[in-house]
């Protein structure tokens, strides 16, 4: 493996020092002799703020991508999962239909667990605003999307402790002074998919105005019950984001956002068992159906349905004091989920469903002056505050669902669960010019953490099972780090900018109650080497992108299948050492006016290196101590020495390839085309388990459309998964089925056409 690596690496340089010299002689050329091409064949300059401030994609000394809300809304994408479809190196992986806001995965790396308090390794952050827990969704829609920009790498310097892996950061539209605009979109696409979008912009005065946003979408379920009528994987989602901007003086803007999001969805699509419970694949014989790859249907009797409301507000003021910018965002947000859970996923119903529901409330503050851009001496310093608080309740006959985890069979009752979780940081980053062409990048922050949890059990006059006990818990971890980066950014010319940077990141303590027991979680740590290269070639008609890195994880929070408590269950613990490394490869041509291609390869080898845990069910016992599975000498236990294993949902590889055209027609209508297509290579669904392998699987998202040239009005058409490519989200564990899996499917692994109206005045 470190051949393949080794290889890629060479090439990668190879290619870098090519670019690196024909830019330079391009540059000299160009001032010889060669004309400045017309502007229509320039790319244009994205603007991101991967810095916490305004500055040029190409001058960023970060890897990341960015992605316009255009593009976003013109493919018909509806969730900020759709990402894993437009940027190299992000996966998503959830089988939990409230967790939409958790699961991301960056070069490999993210949090798999289905406690909804533990905190993400990729953060997502909304307006500035950071989103503390994986059952906010954050942004469904995509409504009113100015960009979204995908960072890779640890952040925590500029944007806390949640985003080791990386962190997706999503930028809605502000109100426009002196603007009267507003557009709407409506599209239909089968399984009844619904989807309208609108947005209208009001100035008022001189110096303020208002913007509103709303949206739904929905759509019909794609895979049929075997026991009863109907389809599952039905979803519904909607909502309202209101903004107003007001100019109190020339140096003062306010800016007072409210939003208000509501979602249904009815998943975990049962098609087929592995493991102990593989006998449930029998159900199929009596519909005449062989279970089995092609086989898309489901035996369970029951659903997995949750509703999920979220409120939200802030405040976001700038004042100018001289040439800085003093930036304040007060933040809350309210996020209440219900669910209920067929969690035996057999085809029958031995045990009730599980009802429950979670609360959680979180405030965040955060004050930072930013120095201007135009000095030899540049750096943003701030303070921030974080305090959420959970509440959840279970209730079941036979079973029990909890605010921490998974399912855990008991006799019947009733579970009530608090948890907090506060956090204060100071940060800092500086930018010093060596020379006009060589900068210093270094910055630090320190954060304290505390989290509190309890649970509590209030038994009812139901039949226990005799397969576990719970008890109360009362508990409170805490911790303080100290994380930065520090690098050198080298621009010889315009158009070429080379950087390395070495960054740690942290992710904060946990309580986690997975499988009815709790776990206090160690912290996570990460040191990553990063080199990289921005490049713009062919006198602005190009840009190619490299970035190599090596990040090394201590204590990483990973999620295995506990076969040590009864029953079995899903549980974090902290691996010893885990390393994610690899290359990415990102370009973009703007090969005539009007049509550009874009294109991405990334190899991404993310293994675990020192890690013990809980083996696998049915993994043979080697009986050497230290070795495959063995029987610990102190604890008596099972334990599987896992170095050198994959991490979860982590394919080596990922492809991206697109590509968009417009073309005039006449001097008033425009016709446009494009077409995504994302591959990746097959991956683990869980750890080391041959058996839970996700097979390597790509999209081809296609959309055309005709209408007026200055956009007043457009038709289209739209393809998502065009191929009707079918592929498996990674498994789920249930109550039954304490030694192996199901298999899920995930929504987008059917084929939706449909067709879209735009109207823009």
């Amino acid at each position: 493996m470190s051949g393949v690596v080794s290889r890629s690496v060479r090439a990668a340089l190879c290619l870098s020092a090519a670019s690196a010299a024909a830019i330079s002689s391009n540059a000299a050329l160009a001032q010889d002799s060669a004309p400045a091409p017309q502007e229509q064949y320039r790319l244009e300059t994205i603007i991101v703020t991967a810095t916490r401030r305004e500055e040029g994609l190409q001058d960023v000394p970060v890897a990341v991508t960015a992605v316009s809300g255009d593009v976003l809304a013109q493919s018909n994408f509806r969730e900020v999962t759709d990402l894993q479809y437009l940027a190299p190196n992000v996966t998503f992986s959830s089988t939990n239909p409230v967790s939409n806001g958790g699961g991301y995965q960056i070069r490999g790396v993210g949090t798999q667990t289905y406690d909804s308090g533990v905190e993400q390794t990729v953060g997502l952050v909304v307006d500035g605003v950071v989103i503390g827990t994986s059952r906010d969704p954050g942004a469904t829609g995509f409504s009113d999307v100015e960009r979204v920009e995908v960072l890779r790498g640890p952040q925590g310097t500029l944007f806390g402790k949640n985003s080791s892996a990386g962190v997706i950061q999503i930028v809605t539209k502000d109100p426009k002074l002196q603007d009267l605009s507003g557009d709407l979109s409506l599209s239909y696409g089968e399984r009844e998919e619904q989807i309208a979008r609108g947005n209208l912009n009001l100035p008022i005065g001189e110096t303020a105005a208002f913007r509103v946003s709303g949206y739904y979408q929905a759509q019909d379920g794609a895979i049929p019950y075997l026991r009863r009528d109907g389809d599952i994987g039905d979803r519904e989602n909607s909502g309202v984001r209101a903004k107003l901007l007001w100019w109190a003086t020339d140096r003062l803007s306010v800016l007072l956002s409210g939003e208000h999001q509501e979602g249904f969805a009815r998943d975990a699509h049962t098609i087929e068992s592995l493991g102990t419970s593989a006998l449930f694949n029998s159900q199929f014989a009596s519909f005449d159906v062989r279970p089995g790859h092609g086989v898309y249907k489901s035996y369970q009797d029951g659903d997995w349905t949750a509703d999920t409301s979220v409120d939200a507000g802030s405040l976001k003021l700038e004042y100018q004091i001289g040439d800085h910018t003093l930036t304040s965002i007060s933040a809350y947000r309210e996020v209440q989920t219900t669910q209920l859970s067929d969690i035996d996923a057999a085809p029958v119903n031995i045990f009730n469903n599980s009802d429950g529901g979670v609360d959680n409330s979180q405030f965040t503050q955060e004050v930072r002056l930013t120095s201007p851009t135009d000095r030899r001496f540049e750096y943003v310093i701030g303070a921030y505050y974080f305090d959420t608080d959970l509440s959840g309740w279970a209730s079941q006959v036979g079973n029990y669902y909890g605010l921490f985890g998974r399912p855990v069979v008991l006799g019947g009752g009733r579970r009530d669960q608090t948890g907090s979780n506060q956090s204060i940081a100071g940060f800092g980053q500086i930018g010093f010019d060596f020379t006009d062409t060589l900068k210093l990048i270094a910055g630090l922050r320190y954060t304290h953490d505390e989290v509190e949890g309890k649970m509590v059990i209030s038994p009812l006059p139901y039949p226990a099972v005799p397969l576990g006990v719970l008890l109360p818990y009362d508990g409170k971890v805490s911790d303080e780090n100290v994380s930065g980066r520090v690098g050198l950014q080298y621009q010889p010319n315009s158009d070429l900018m080379l950087y390395v940077t070495y960054a740690t990141g942290y992710k904060g303590p946990a309580i986690d109650g997975t499988g009815g027991i709790a776990r206090e979680i160690e912290p996570e740590t990460v040191k990553s080497y990063e080199a990289g290269m921005k490049s713009t070639l062919l006198d602005g008609r190009m840009t190619l992108n490299a970035a190599l890195y090596w990040s090394d994880f201590e204590d990483f929070q990973a999620q295995t299948l506990d076969l040590n408590v009864s029953p079995p269950a899903f549980a974090l613990s902290n691996a010893g050492l885990m390393r994610s490394r690899g290359v990415e490869l990102e370009s973009t041509v703007r090969v005539t006016p009007g049509f550009d291609v874009s294109a991405a390869v990334t190899y991404n080898d993310a293994k675990f290196e020192d890690y013990s845990a809980a083996c696998y069910a049915g993994q043979p016992v080697s009986g050497v101590v230290g070795q495959g599975c063995y029987v610990d000498p102190v604890s008596g236990l099972q334990v599987a020495n896992y170095e050198g294993e994959e991490l979860p949902n982590a394919p080596e590889w990922t492809y991206l390839l697109r590509g968009a055209y417009t073309h005039s027609i006449g001097s008033e209508y425009a016709f446009d085309a494009s077409v995504n297509w994302s591959w990746r290579s097959e991956a683990q669904a869980t750890i080391a388990d041959p058996r839970a392998r996700i097979e390597d699987y790509g999209i081809l998202n296609a959309n055309l459309g005709f209408g007026k040239d200055n956009g007043a009005w457009r038709i289209g058409v739209y393809a998502r998964n065009l191929l009707d490519e079918h592929f498996y989200a990674p498994y789920a564990s249930g109550t039954l089925n304490p030694g192996g899996y199901y298999r899920i499917m995930s929504p987008d692994a059917f084929r939706t056409v449909g067709v879209n109206v735009t109207a823009k005045f």
